[in-house]
């Protein structure tokens, strides 16, 4: 068998075991298609129609053109690299008998301390966590994102937070230009019935309205304040239905904008002091409880999030490996995998067991 259906977690294998996606595989697919849905949108309707109707507006800059597809590019590797990149799991140990507890001086439970998983088997380090989504023990644990559909951990949440910041600021973009397109018509609509002709100028979002009224009667210039208002309210309704579909995909992006800017500051603040989501819902380290000691100062914190070399993944490098073997009773071939490295030799029975339970824990 392979060494991918041995494993123990809720894990989506494709192309034969060479590619590990976590337990919410399809919602990461819908987050692809969101992703380059909005984009075809953006490139295809939005900024066409900006480049004909703004040509002047920064939304219409080429510069803006450029920063979007920096800006998508970034978000889909960024992305996928949170979603394919091991985040830290700590490989669950198959033998039924309870490993012995670490002696290096660590405590043995409390939040700071070494726990025991009964479902994996070993003593997990500290801020580790076990993902009842993934079913394994993650390494410095943040949380679980279904749109990612993987573990955000130690070795990837530097990944996660790129694809924050690049997907915060391209639904900022877009959503910018949406706008944009709505207050452009609501400029060209410059005569309207009931009331005379209106000439309105937008330039950097101001407007200049003038109405020929008689100056001389007060109740007529009321009368006539009172419908100018009026008269505003209809070409904002009028320009809202002029472009329905860019008036509903500015409201989507405003919504992923406003959201994904929250969440890009929430990390933002736990990077800075050198927390995850997890200690930071549980407030692990509120009211002085407990002493951060991973907490170096601001600077240092984002240097170690941002720029520290990664752990090495505990991880097969390939789930594609095979591993055979061979029913008891039976004659042993002369050619056996192990480990997915062919050998000629047979090996022992007790050294064929132990090297066949540890190819299938890992």
């Amino acid at each position: 068998f392979r060494v991918s259906e041995g494993w123990m977690g809720n894990h989506v294998f494709l192309c034969r075991g060479k590619l590990m996606l976590g337990s919410d595989a399809p919602l990461f697919f819908v987050t692809n298609f969101l992703l380059l849905a909005s984009v075809t949108v953006h490139f295809l309707i939005v900024i066409p129609h900006l480049n004909e109707h703004s040509p002047q507006h920064w939304t219409a800059h080429p510069a803006t053109f450029y920063s979007s597809i920096v800006l998508a590019a970034m978000s889909l590797i960024s992305l996928w690299a949170s979603a394919t990149i091991d985040p830290g799991i700590l490989p669950p140990l198959s033998c039924p008998d309870r490993p012995p507890a670490p002696e290096d001086g660590m405590p043995i439970g409390g939040p700071l301390g070494y726990r025991y998983c009964a479902t994996c088997n070993i003593f997990r380090p500290p801020r580790s966590k076990h993902c009842n989504s993934c079913n394994v023990c993650v390494s410095k644990f943040d949380h679980h994102c279904p749109w990612v559909g993987n573990c955000i951990g130690e070795r990837n949440h530097r990944y996660f937070f790129l694809f924050l910041v690049s997907i915060a600021s391209l639904t900022i973009l877009v959503t910018a230009s949406c706008f944009r397109i709505v207050f452009q018509a609501y400029a060209d609509l410059a005569v309207l019935p009931g009331i005379g002709p209106v000439y309105s100028d937008i330039v950097n979002g101001t407007e200049s309205i003038e109405i020929s009224t008689n100056e001389s009667e007060e109740e007529d210039e009321n009368s006539m304040g009172f419908g100018n208002r009026i008269q505003k309210l209809h070409r904002v309704w009028l320009a809202l239905l002029s472009y329905p579909s860019i008036v509903i995909f500015g409201i989507f992006t405003l919504l992923c904008a406003w959201s994904l800017t929250s969440l890009t500051c929430f990390h933002g603040l736990i990077i800075t002091l050198a927390q995850t989501t997890n200690e930071r819902v549980r407030g692990v380290y509120r009211y002085g409880r407990h002493v951060n000691t991973a907490d170096d100062g601001c600077p240092q914190n984002w240097i170690t999030a941002l720029c520290s070399k990664r752990p090495e993944s505990l991880l097969p490098t390939d789930f594609s490996e095979v591993v055979l073997c061979d029913e008891i009773g039976n004659t042993l071939r002369d050619e056996t995998i192990w480990n997915g490295v062919m050998s000629t030799s047979t090996p022992a029975p007790s050294e064929r067991a132990q090297t066949g339970r540890s190819a299938t824990s890992s």
